[in-house]
């Protein structure tokens, strides 16, 4: 039996106007012809209908004029857990996901959260040894000292960037597209842009002084030496990707859903299978040698061996991103708010200075529900 045909969903945001107290009045859905129109200021009650296996496109659009729309993340919220496999689609203005092949109950309903933004993608990489790194659009900055807590802007990327990884120690890695460039320490605070990725890179992982692993749905390459340019092309994944960690020393982490593998060995080119995680993953950070961190929802974890172990649970209602390792600690954040923990006996998070950019980032709450069947 054939799979259900796509469903469309359009959010139209009026970039000219929004602001975090009329944007349920500024972003509105709809879904093609015949499906159902938000009510504008009521996004809570603007619900799907959708049917298993179906698949979920949602486009974002400016109201009017030119100000583009970045989709920054699709994610569950509460209610029955109905979609996978929820990432990125062709173009900034894109998401999409999945209907679970599951067995549901007529009316069963869960309700998700878009994050939207109107200044670029933005992102975090780096470690409690050495303070974070962050992005948004073409602007890269680093903070090397919680002490200090002073935001330090290297030079502008060459691209709109679509993720980071690395270490203050040896520099920022980004990239856009199969487009990636690094900064070799932030002192040359010079962008080097090395062969391009043999696929559209969906995440990355990795440090400089090592380089870097990138990944595209199943696919997996690695470039250690920047000078030779080659990138290698390891075993397929088990599953379609949705999140990378690890460097070239302990190798790859991925994971999907709460499923996560790792590949200790380009020589033995075998995936391994890691503890299922004790929620549905939404972003993770770390080596295999030091370990790992996740989170899903504001629930983080960390994992040492196998064994995850729940810290307290982070200070925002939605995460958007995570850094740092099991051993020293993880470093979150939610539109331009950082939070570190690097002390698991206190067990308590630390705010440092807000980002040193204006994120713009929204977050809209609307539903799904199963459709009943006639």
């Amino acid at each position: 039996m054939s799979n259900p045909t796509p469903i469309n969903i359009t959010v139209t945001v009026d970039t000219d106007n929004i602001t975090e107290e009329n944007k349920n009045y500024a972003v509105v859905f709809s879904q093609g012809l015949g499906g159902p129109i938000e009510q504008p200021g009521h996004p809570e009650n603007y619900t799907s209908q959708v049917e298993k296996n179906q698949n979920i496109i949602w486009t974002a659009v400016p109201l009017s004029g030119n100000t583009e729309v970045f989709f920054q993340d699709v994610k569950h919220k509460s209610g029955k857990e109905i979609m996978q496999t929820i990432k990125r689609g062709d173009g900034h203005n894109v998401f999409t996901a999945k209907i679970k092949n599951g067995n549901f109950n007529p009316d069963d309903e869960e309700k998700y959260s878009i994050t939207i933004g109107l200044n670029g993608y933005e992102g975090i990489a780096g470690s409690n040894e050495n303070g974070p790194m962050v992005y948004l659009g073409k602007t890269v900055a680093y903070m090397d000292s919680y002490q200090d807590n002073v935001w330090h802007v290297v030079a502008e990327a060459p691209f709109e960037i679509e993720g980071i990884a690395g270490y203050n120690t040896s520099g920022a890695i980004i990239y856009s597209g199969n487009r990636v460039a690094y900064m070799n320490g932030f002192a040359s605070n010079q962008w080097v842009e090395i062969n391009p990725a043999p696929f559209p890179i969906q995440g990355i992982t990795g440090e400089n002084s090592r380089g870097v692993i990138v990944y595209n749905g199943s696919r997996v390459a690695y470039i250690d030496n920047y000078n030779q340019g080659i990138w290698v092309e390891v075993a397929n994944a088990p599953f379609d990707i949705e999140g990378i960690a690890g460097d070239n020393l302990g190798g790859p982490i991925v994971y999907a859903g709460n499923k996560v593998q790792c590949m200790m060995s380009y020589n033995d080119n075998r995936w391994q299978y890691i503890t299922d995680a004790p929620v549905e993953i939404e972003g993770i950070s770390g080596t295999y040698r030091n370990g790992t961190v996740i989170y899903g929802g504001n629930k983080v974890y960390r994992s040492n061996d196998g064994i995850w172990t729940a810290v307290a649970n982070a200070p925002y209602d939605s995460v958007e991103g995570i850094a740092g390792n099991s051993v020293r600690g993880p470093i979150i954040f939610s539109g331009p708010q950082l939070q570190y923990m690097s002390n698991y006996n206190e067990n308590a998070w630390h705010s440092v200075a807000a980002m040193p950019f204006s994120t713009r980032t929204f977050i809209i709450d609307p539903k799904l529900q199963i459709r009943q069947k006639t």
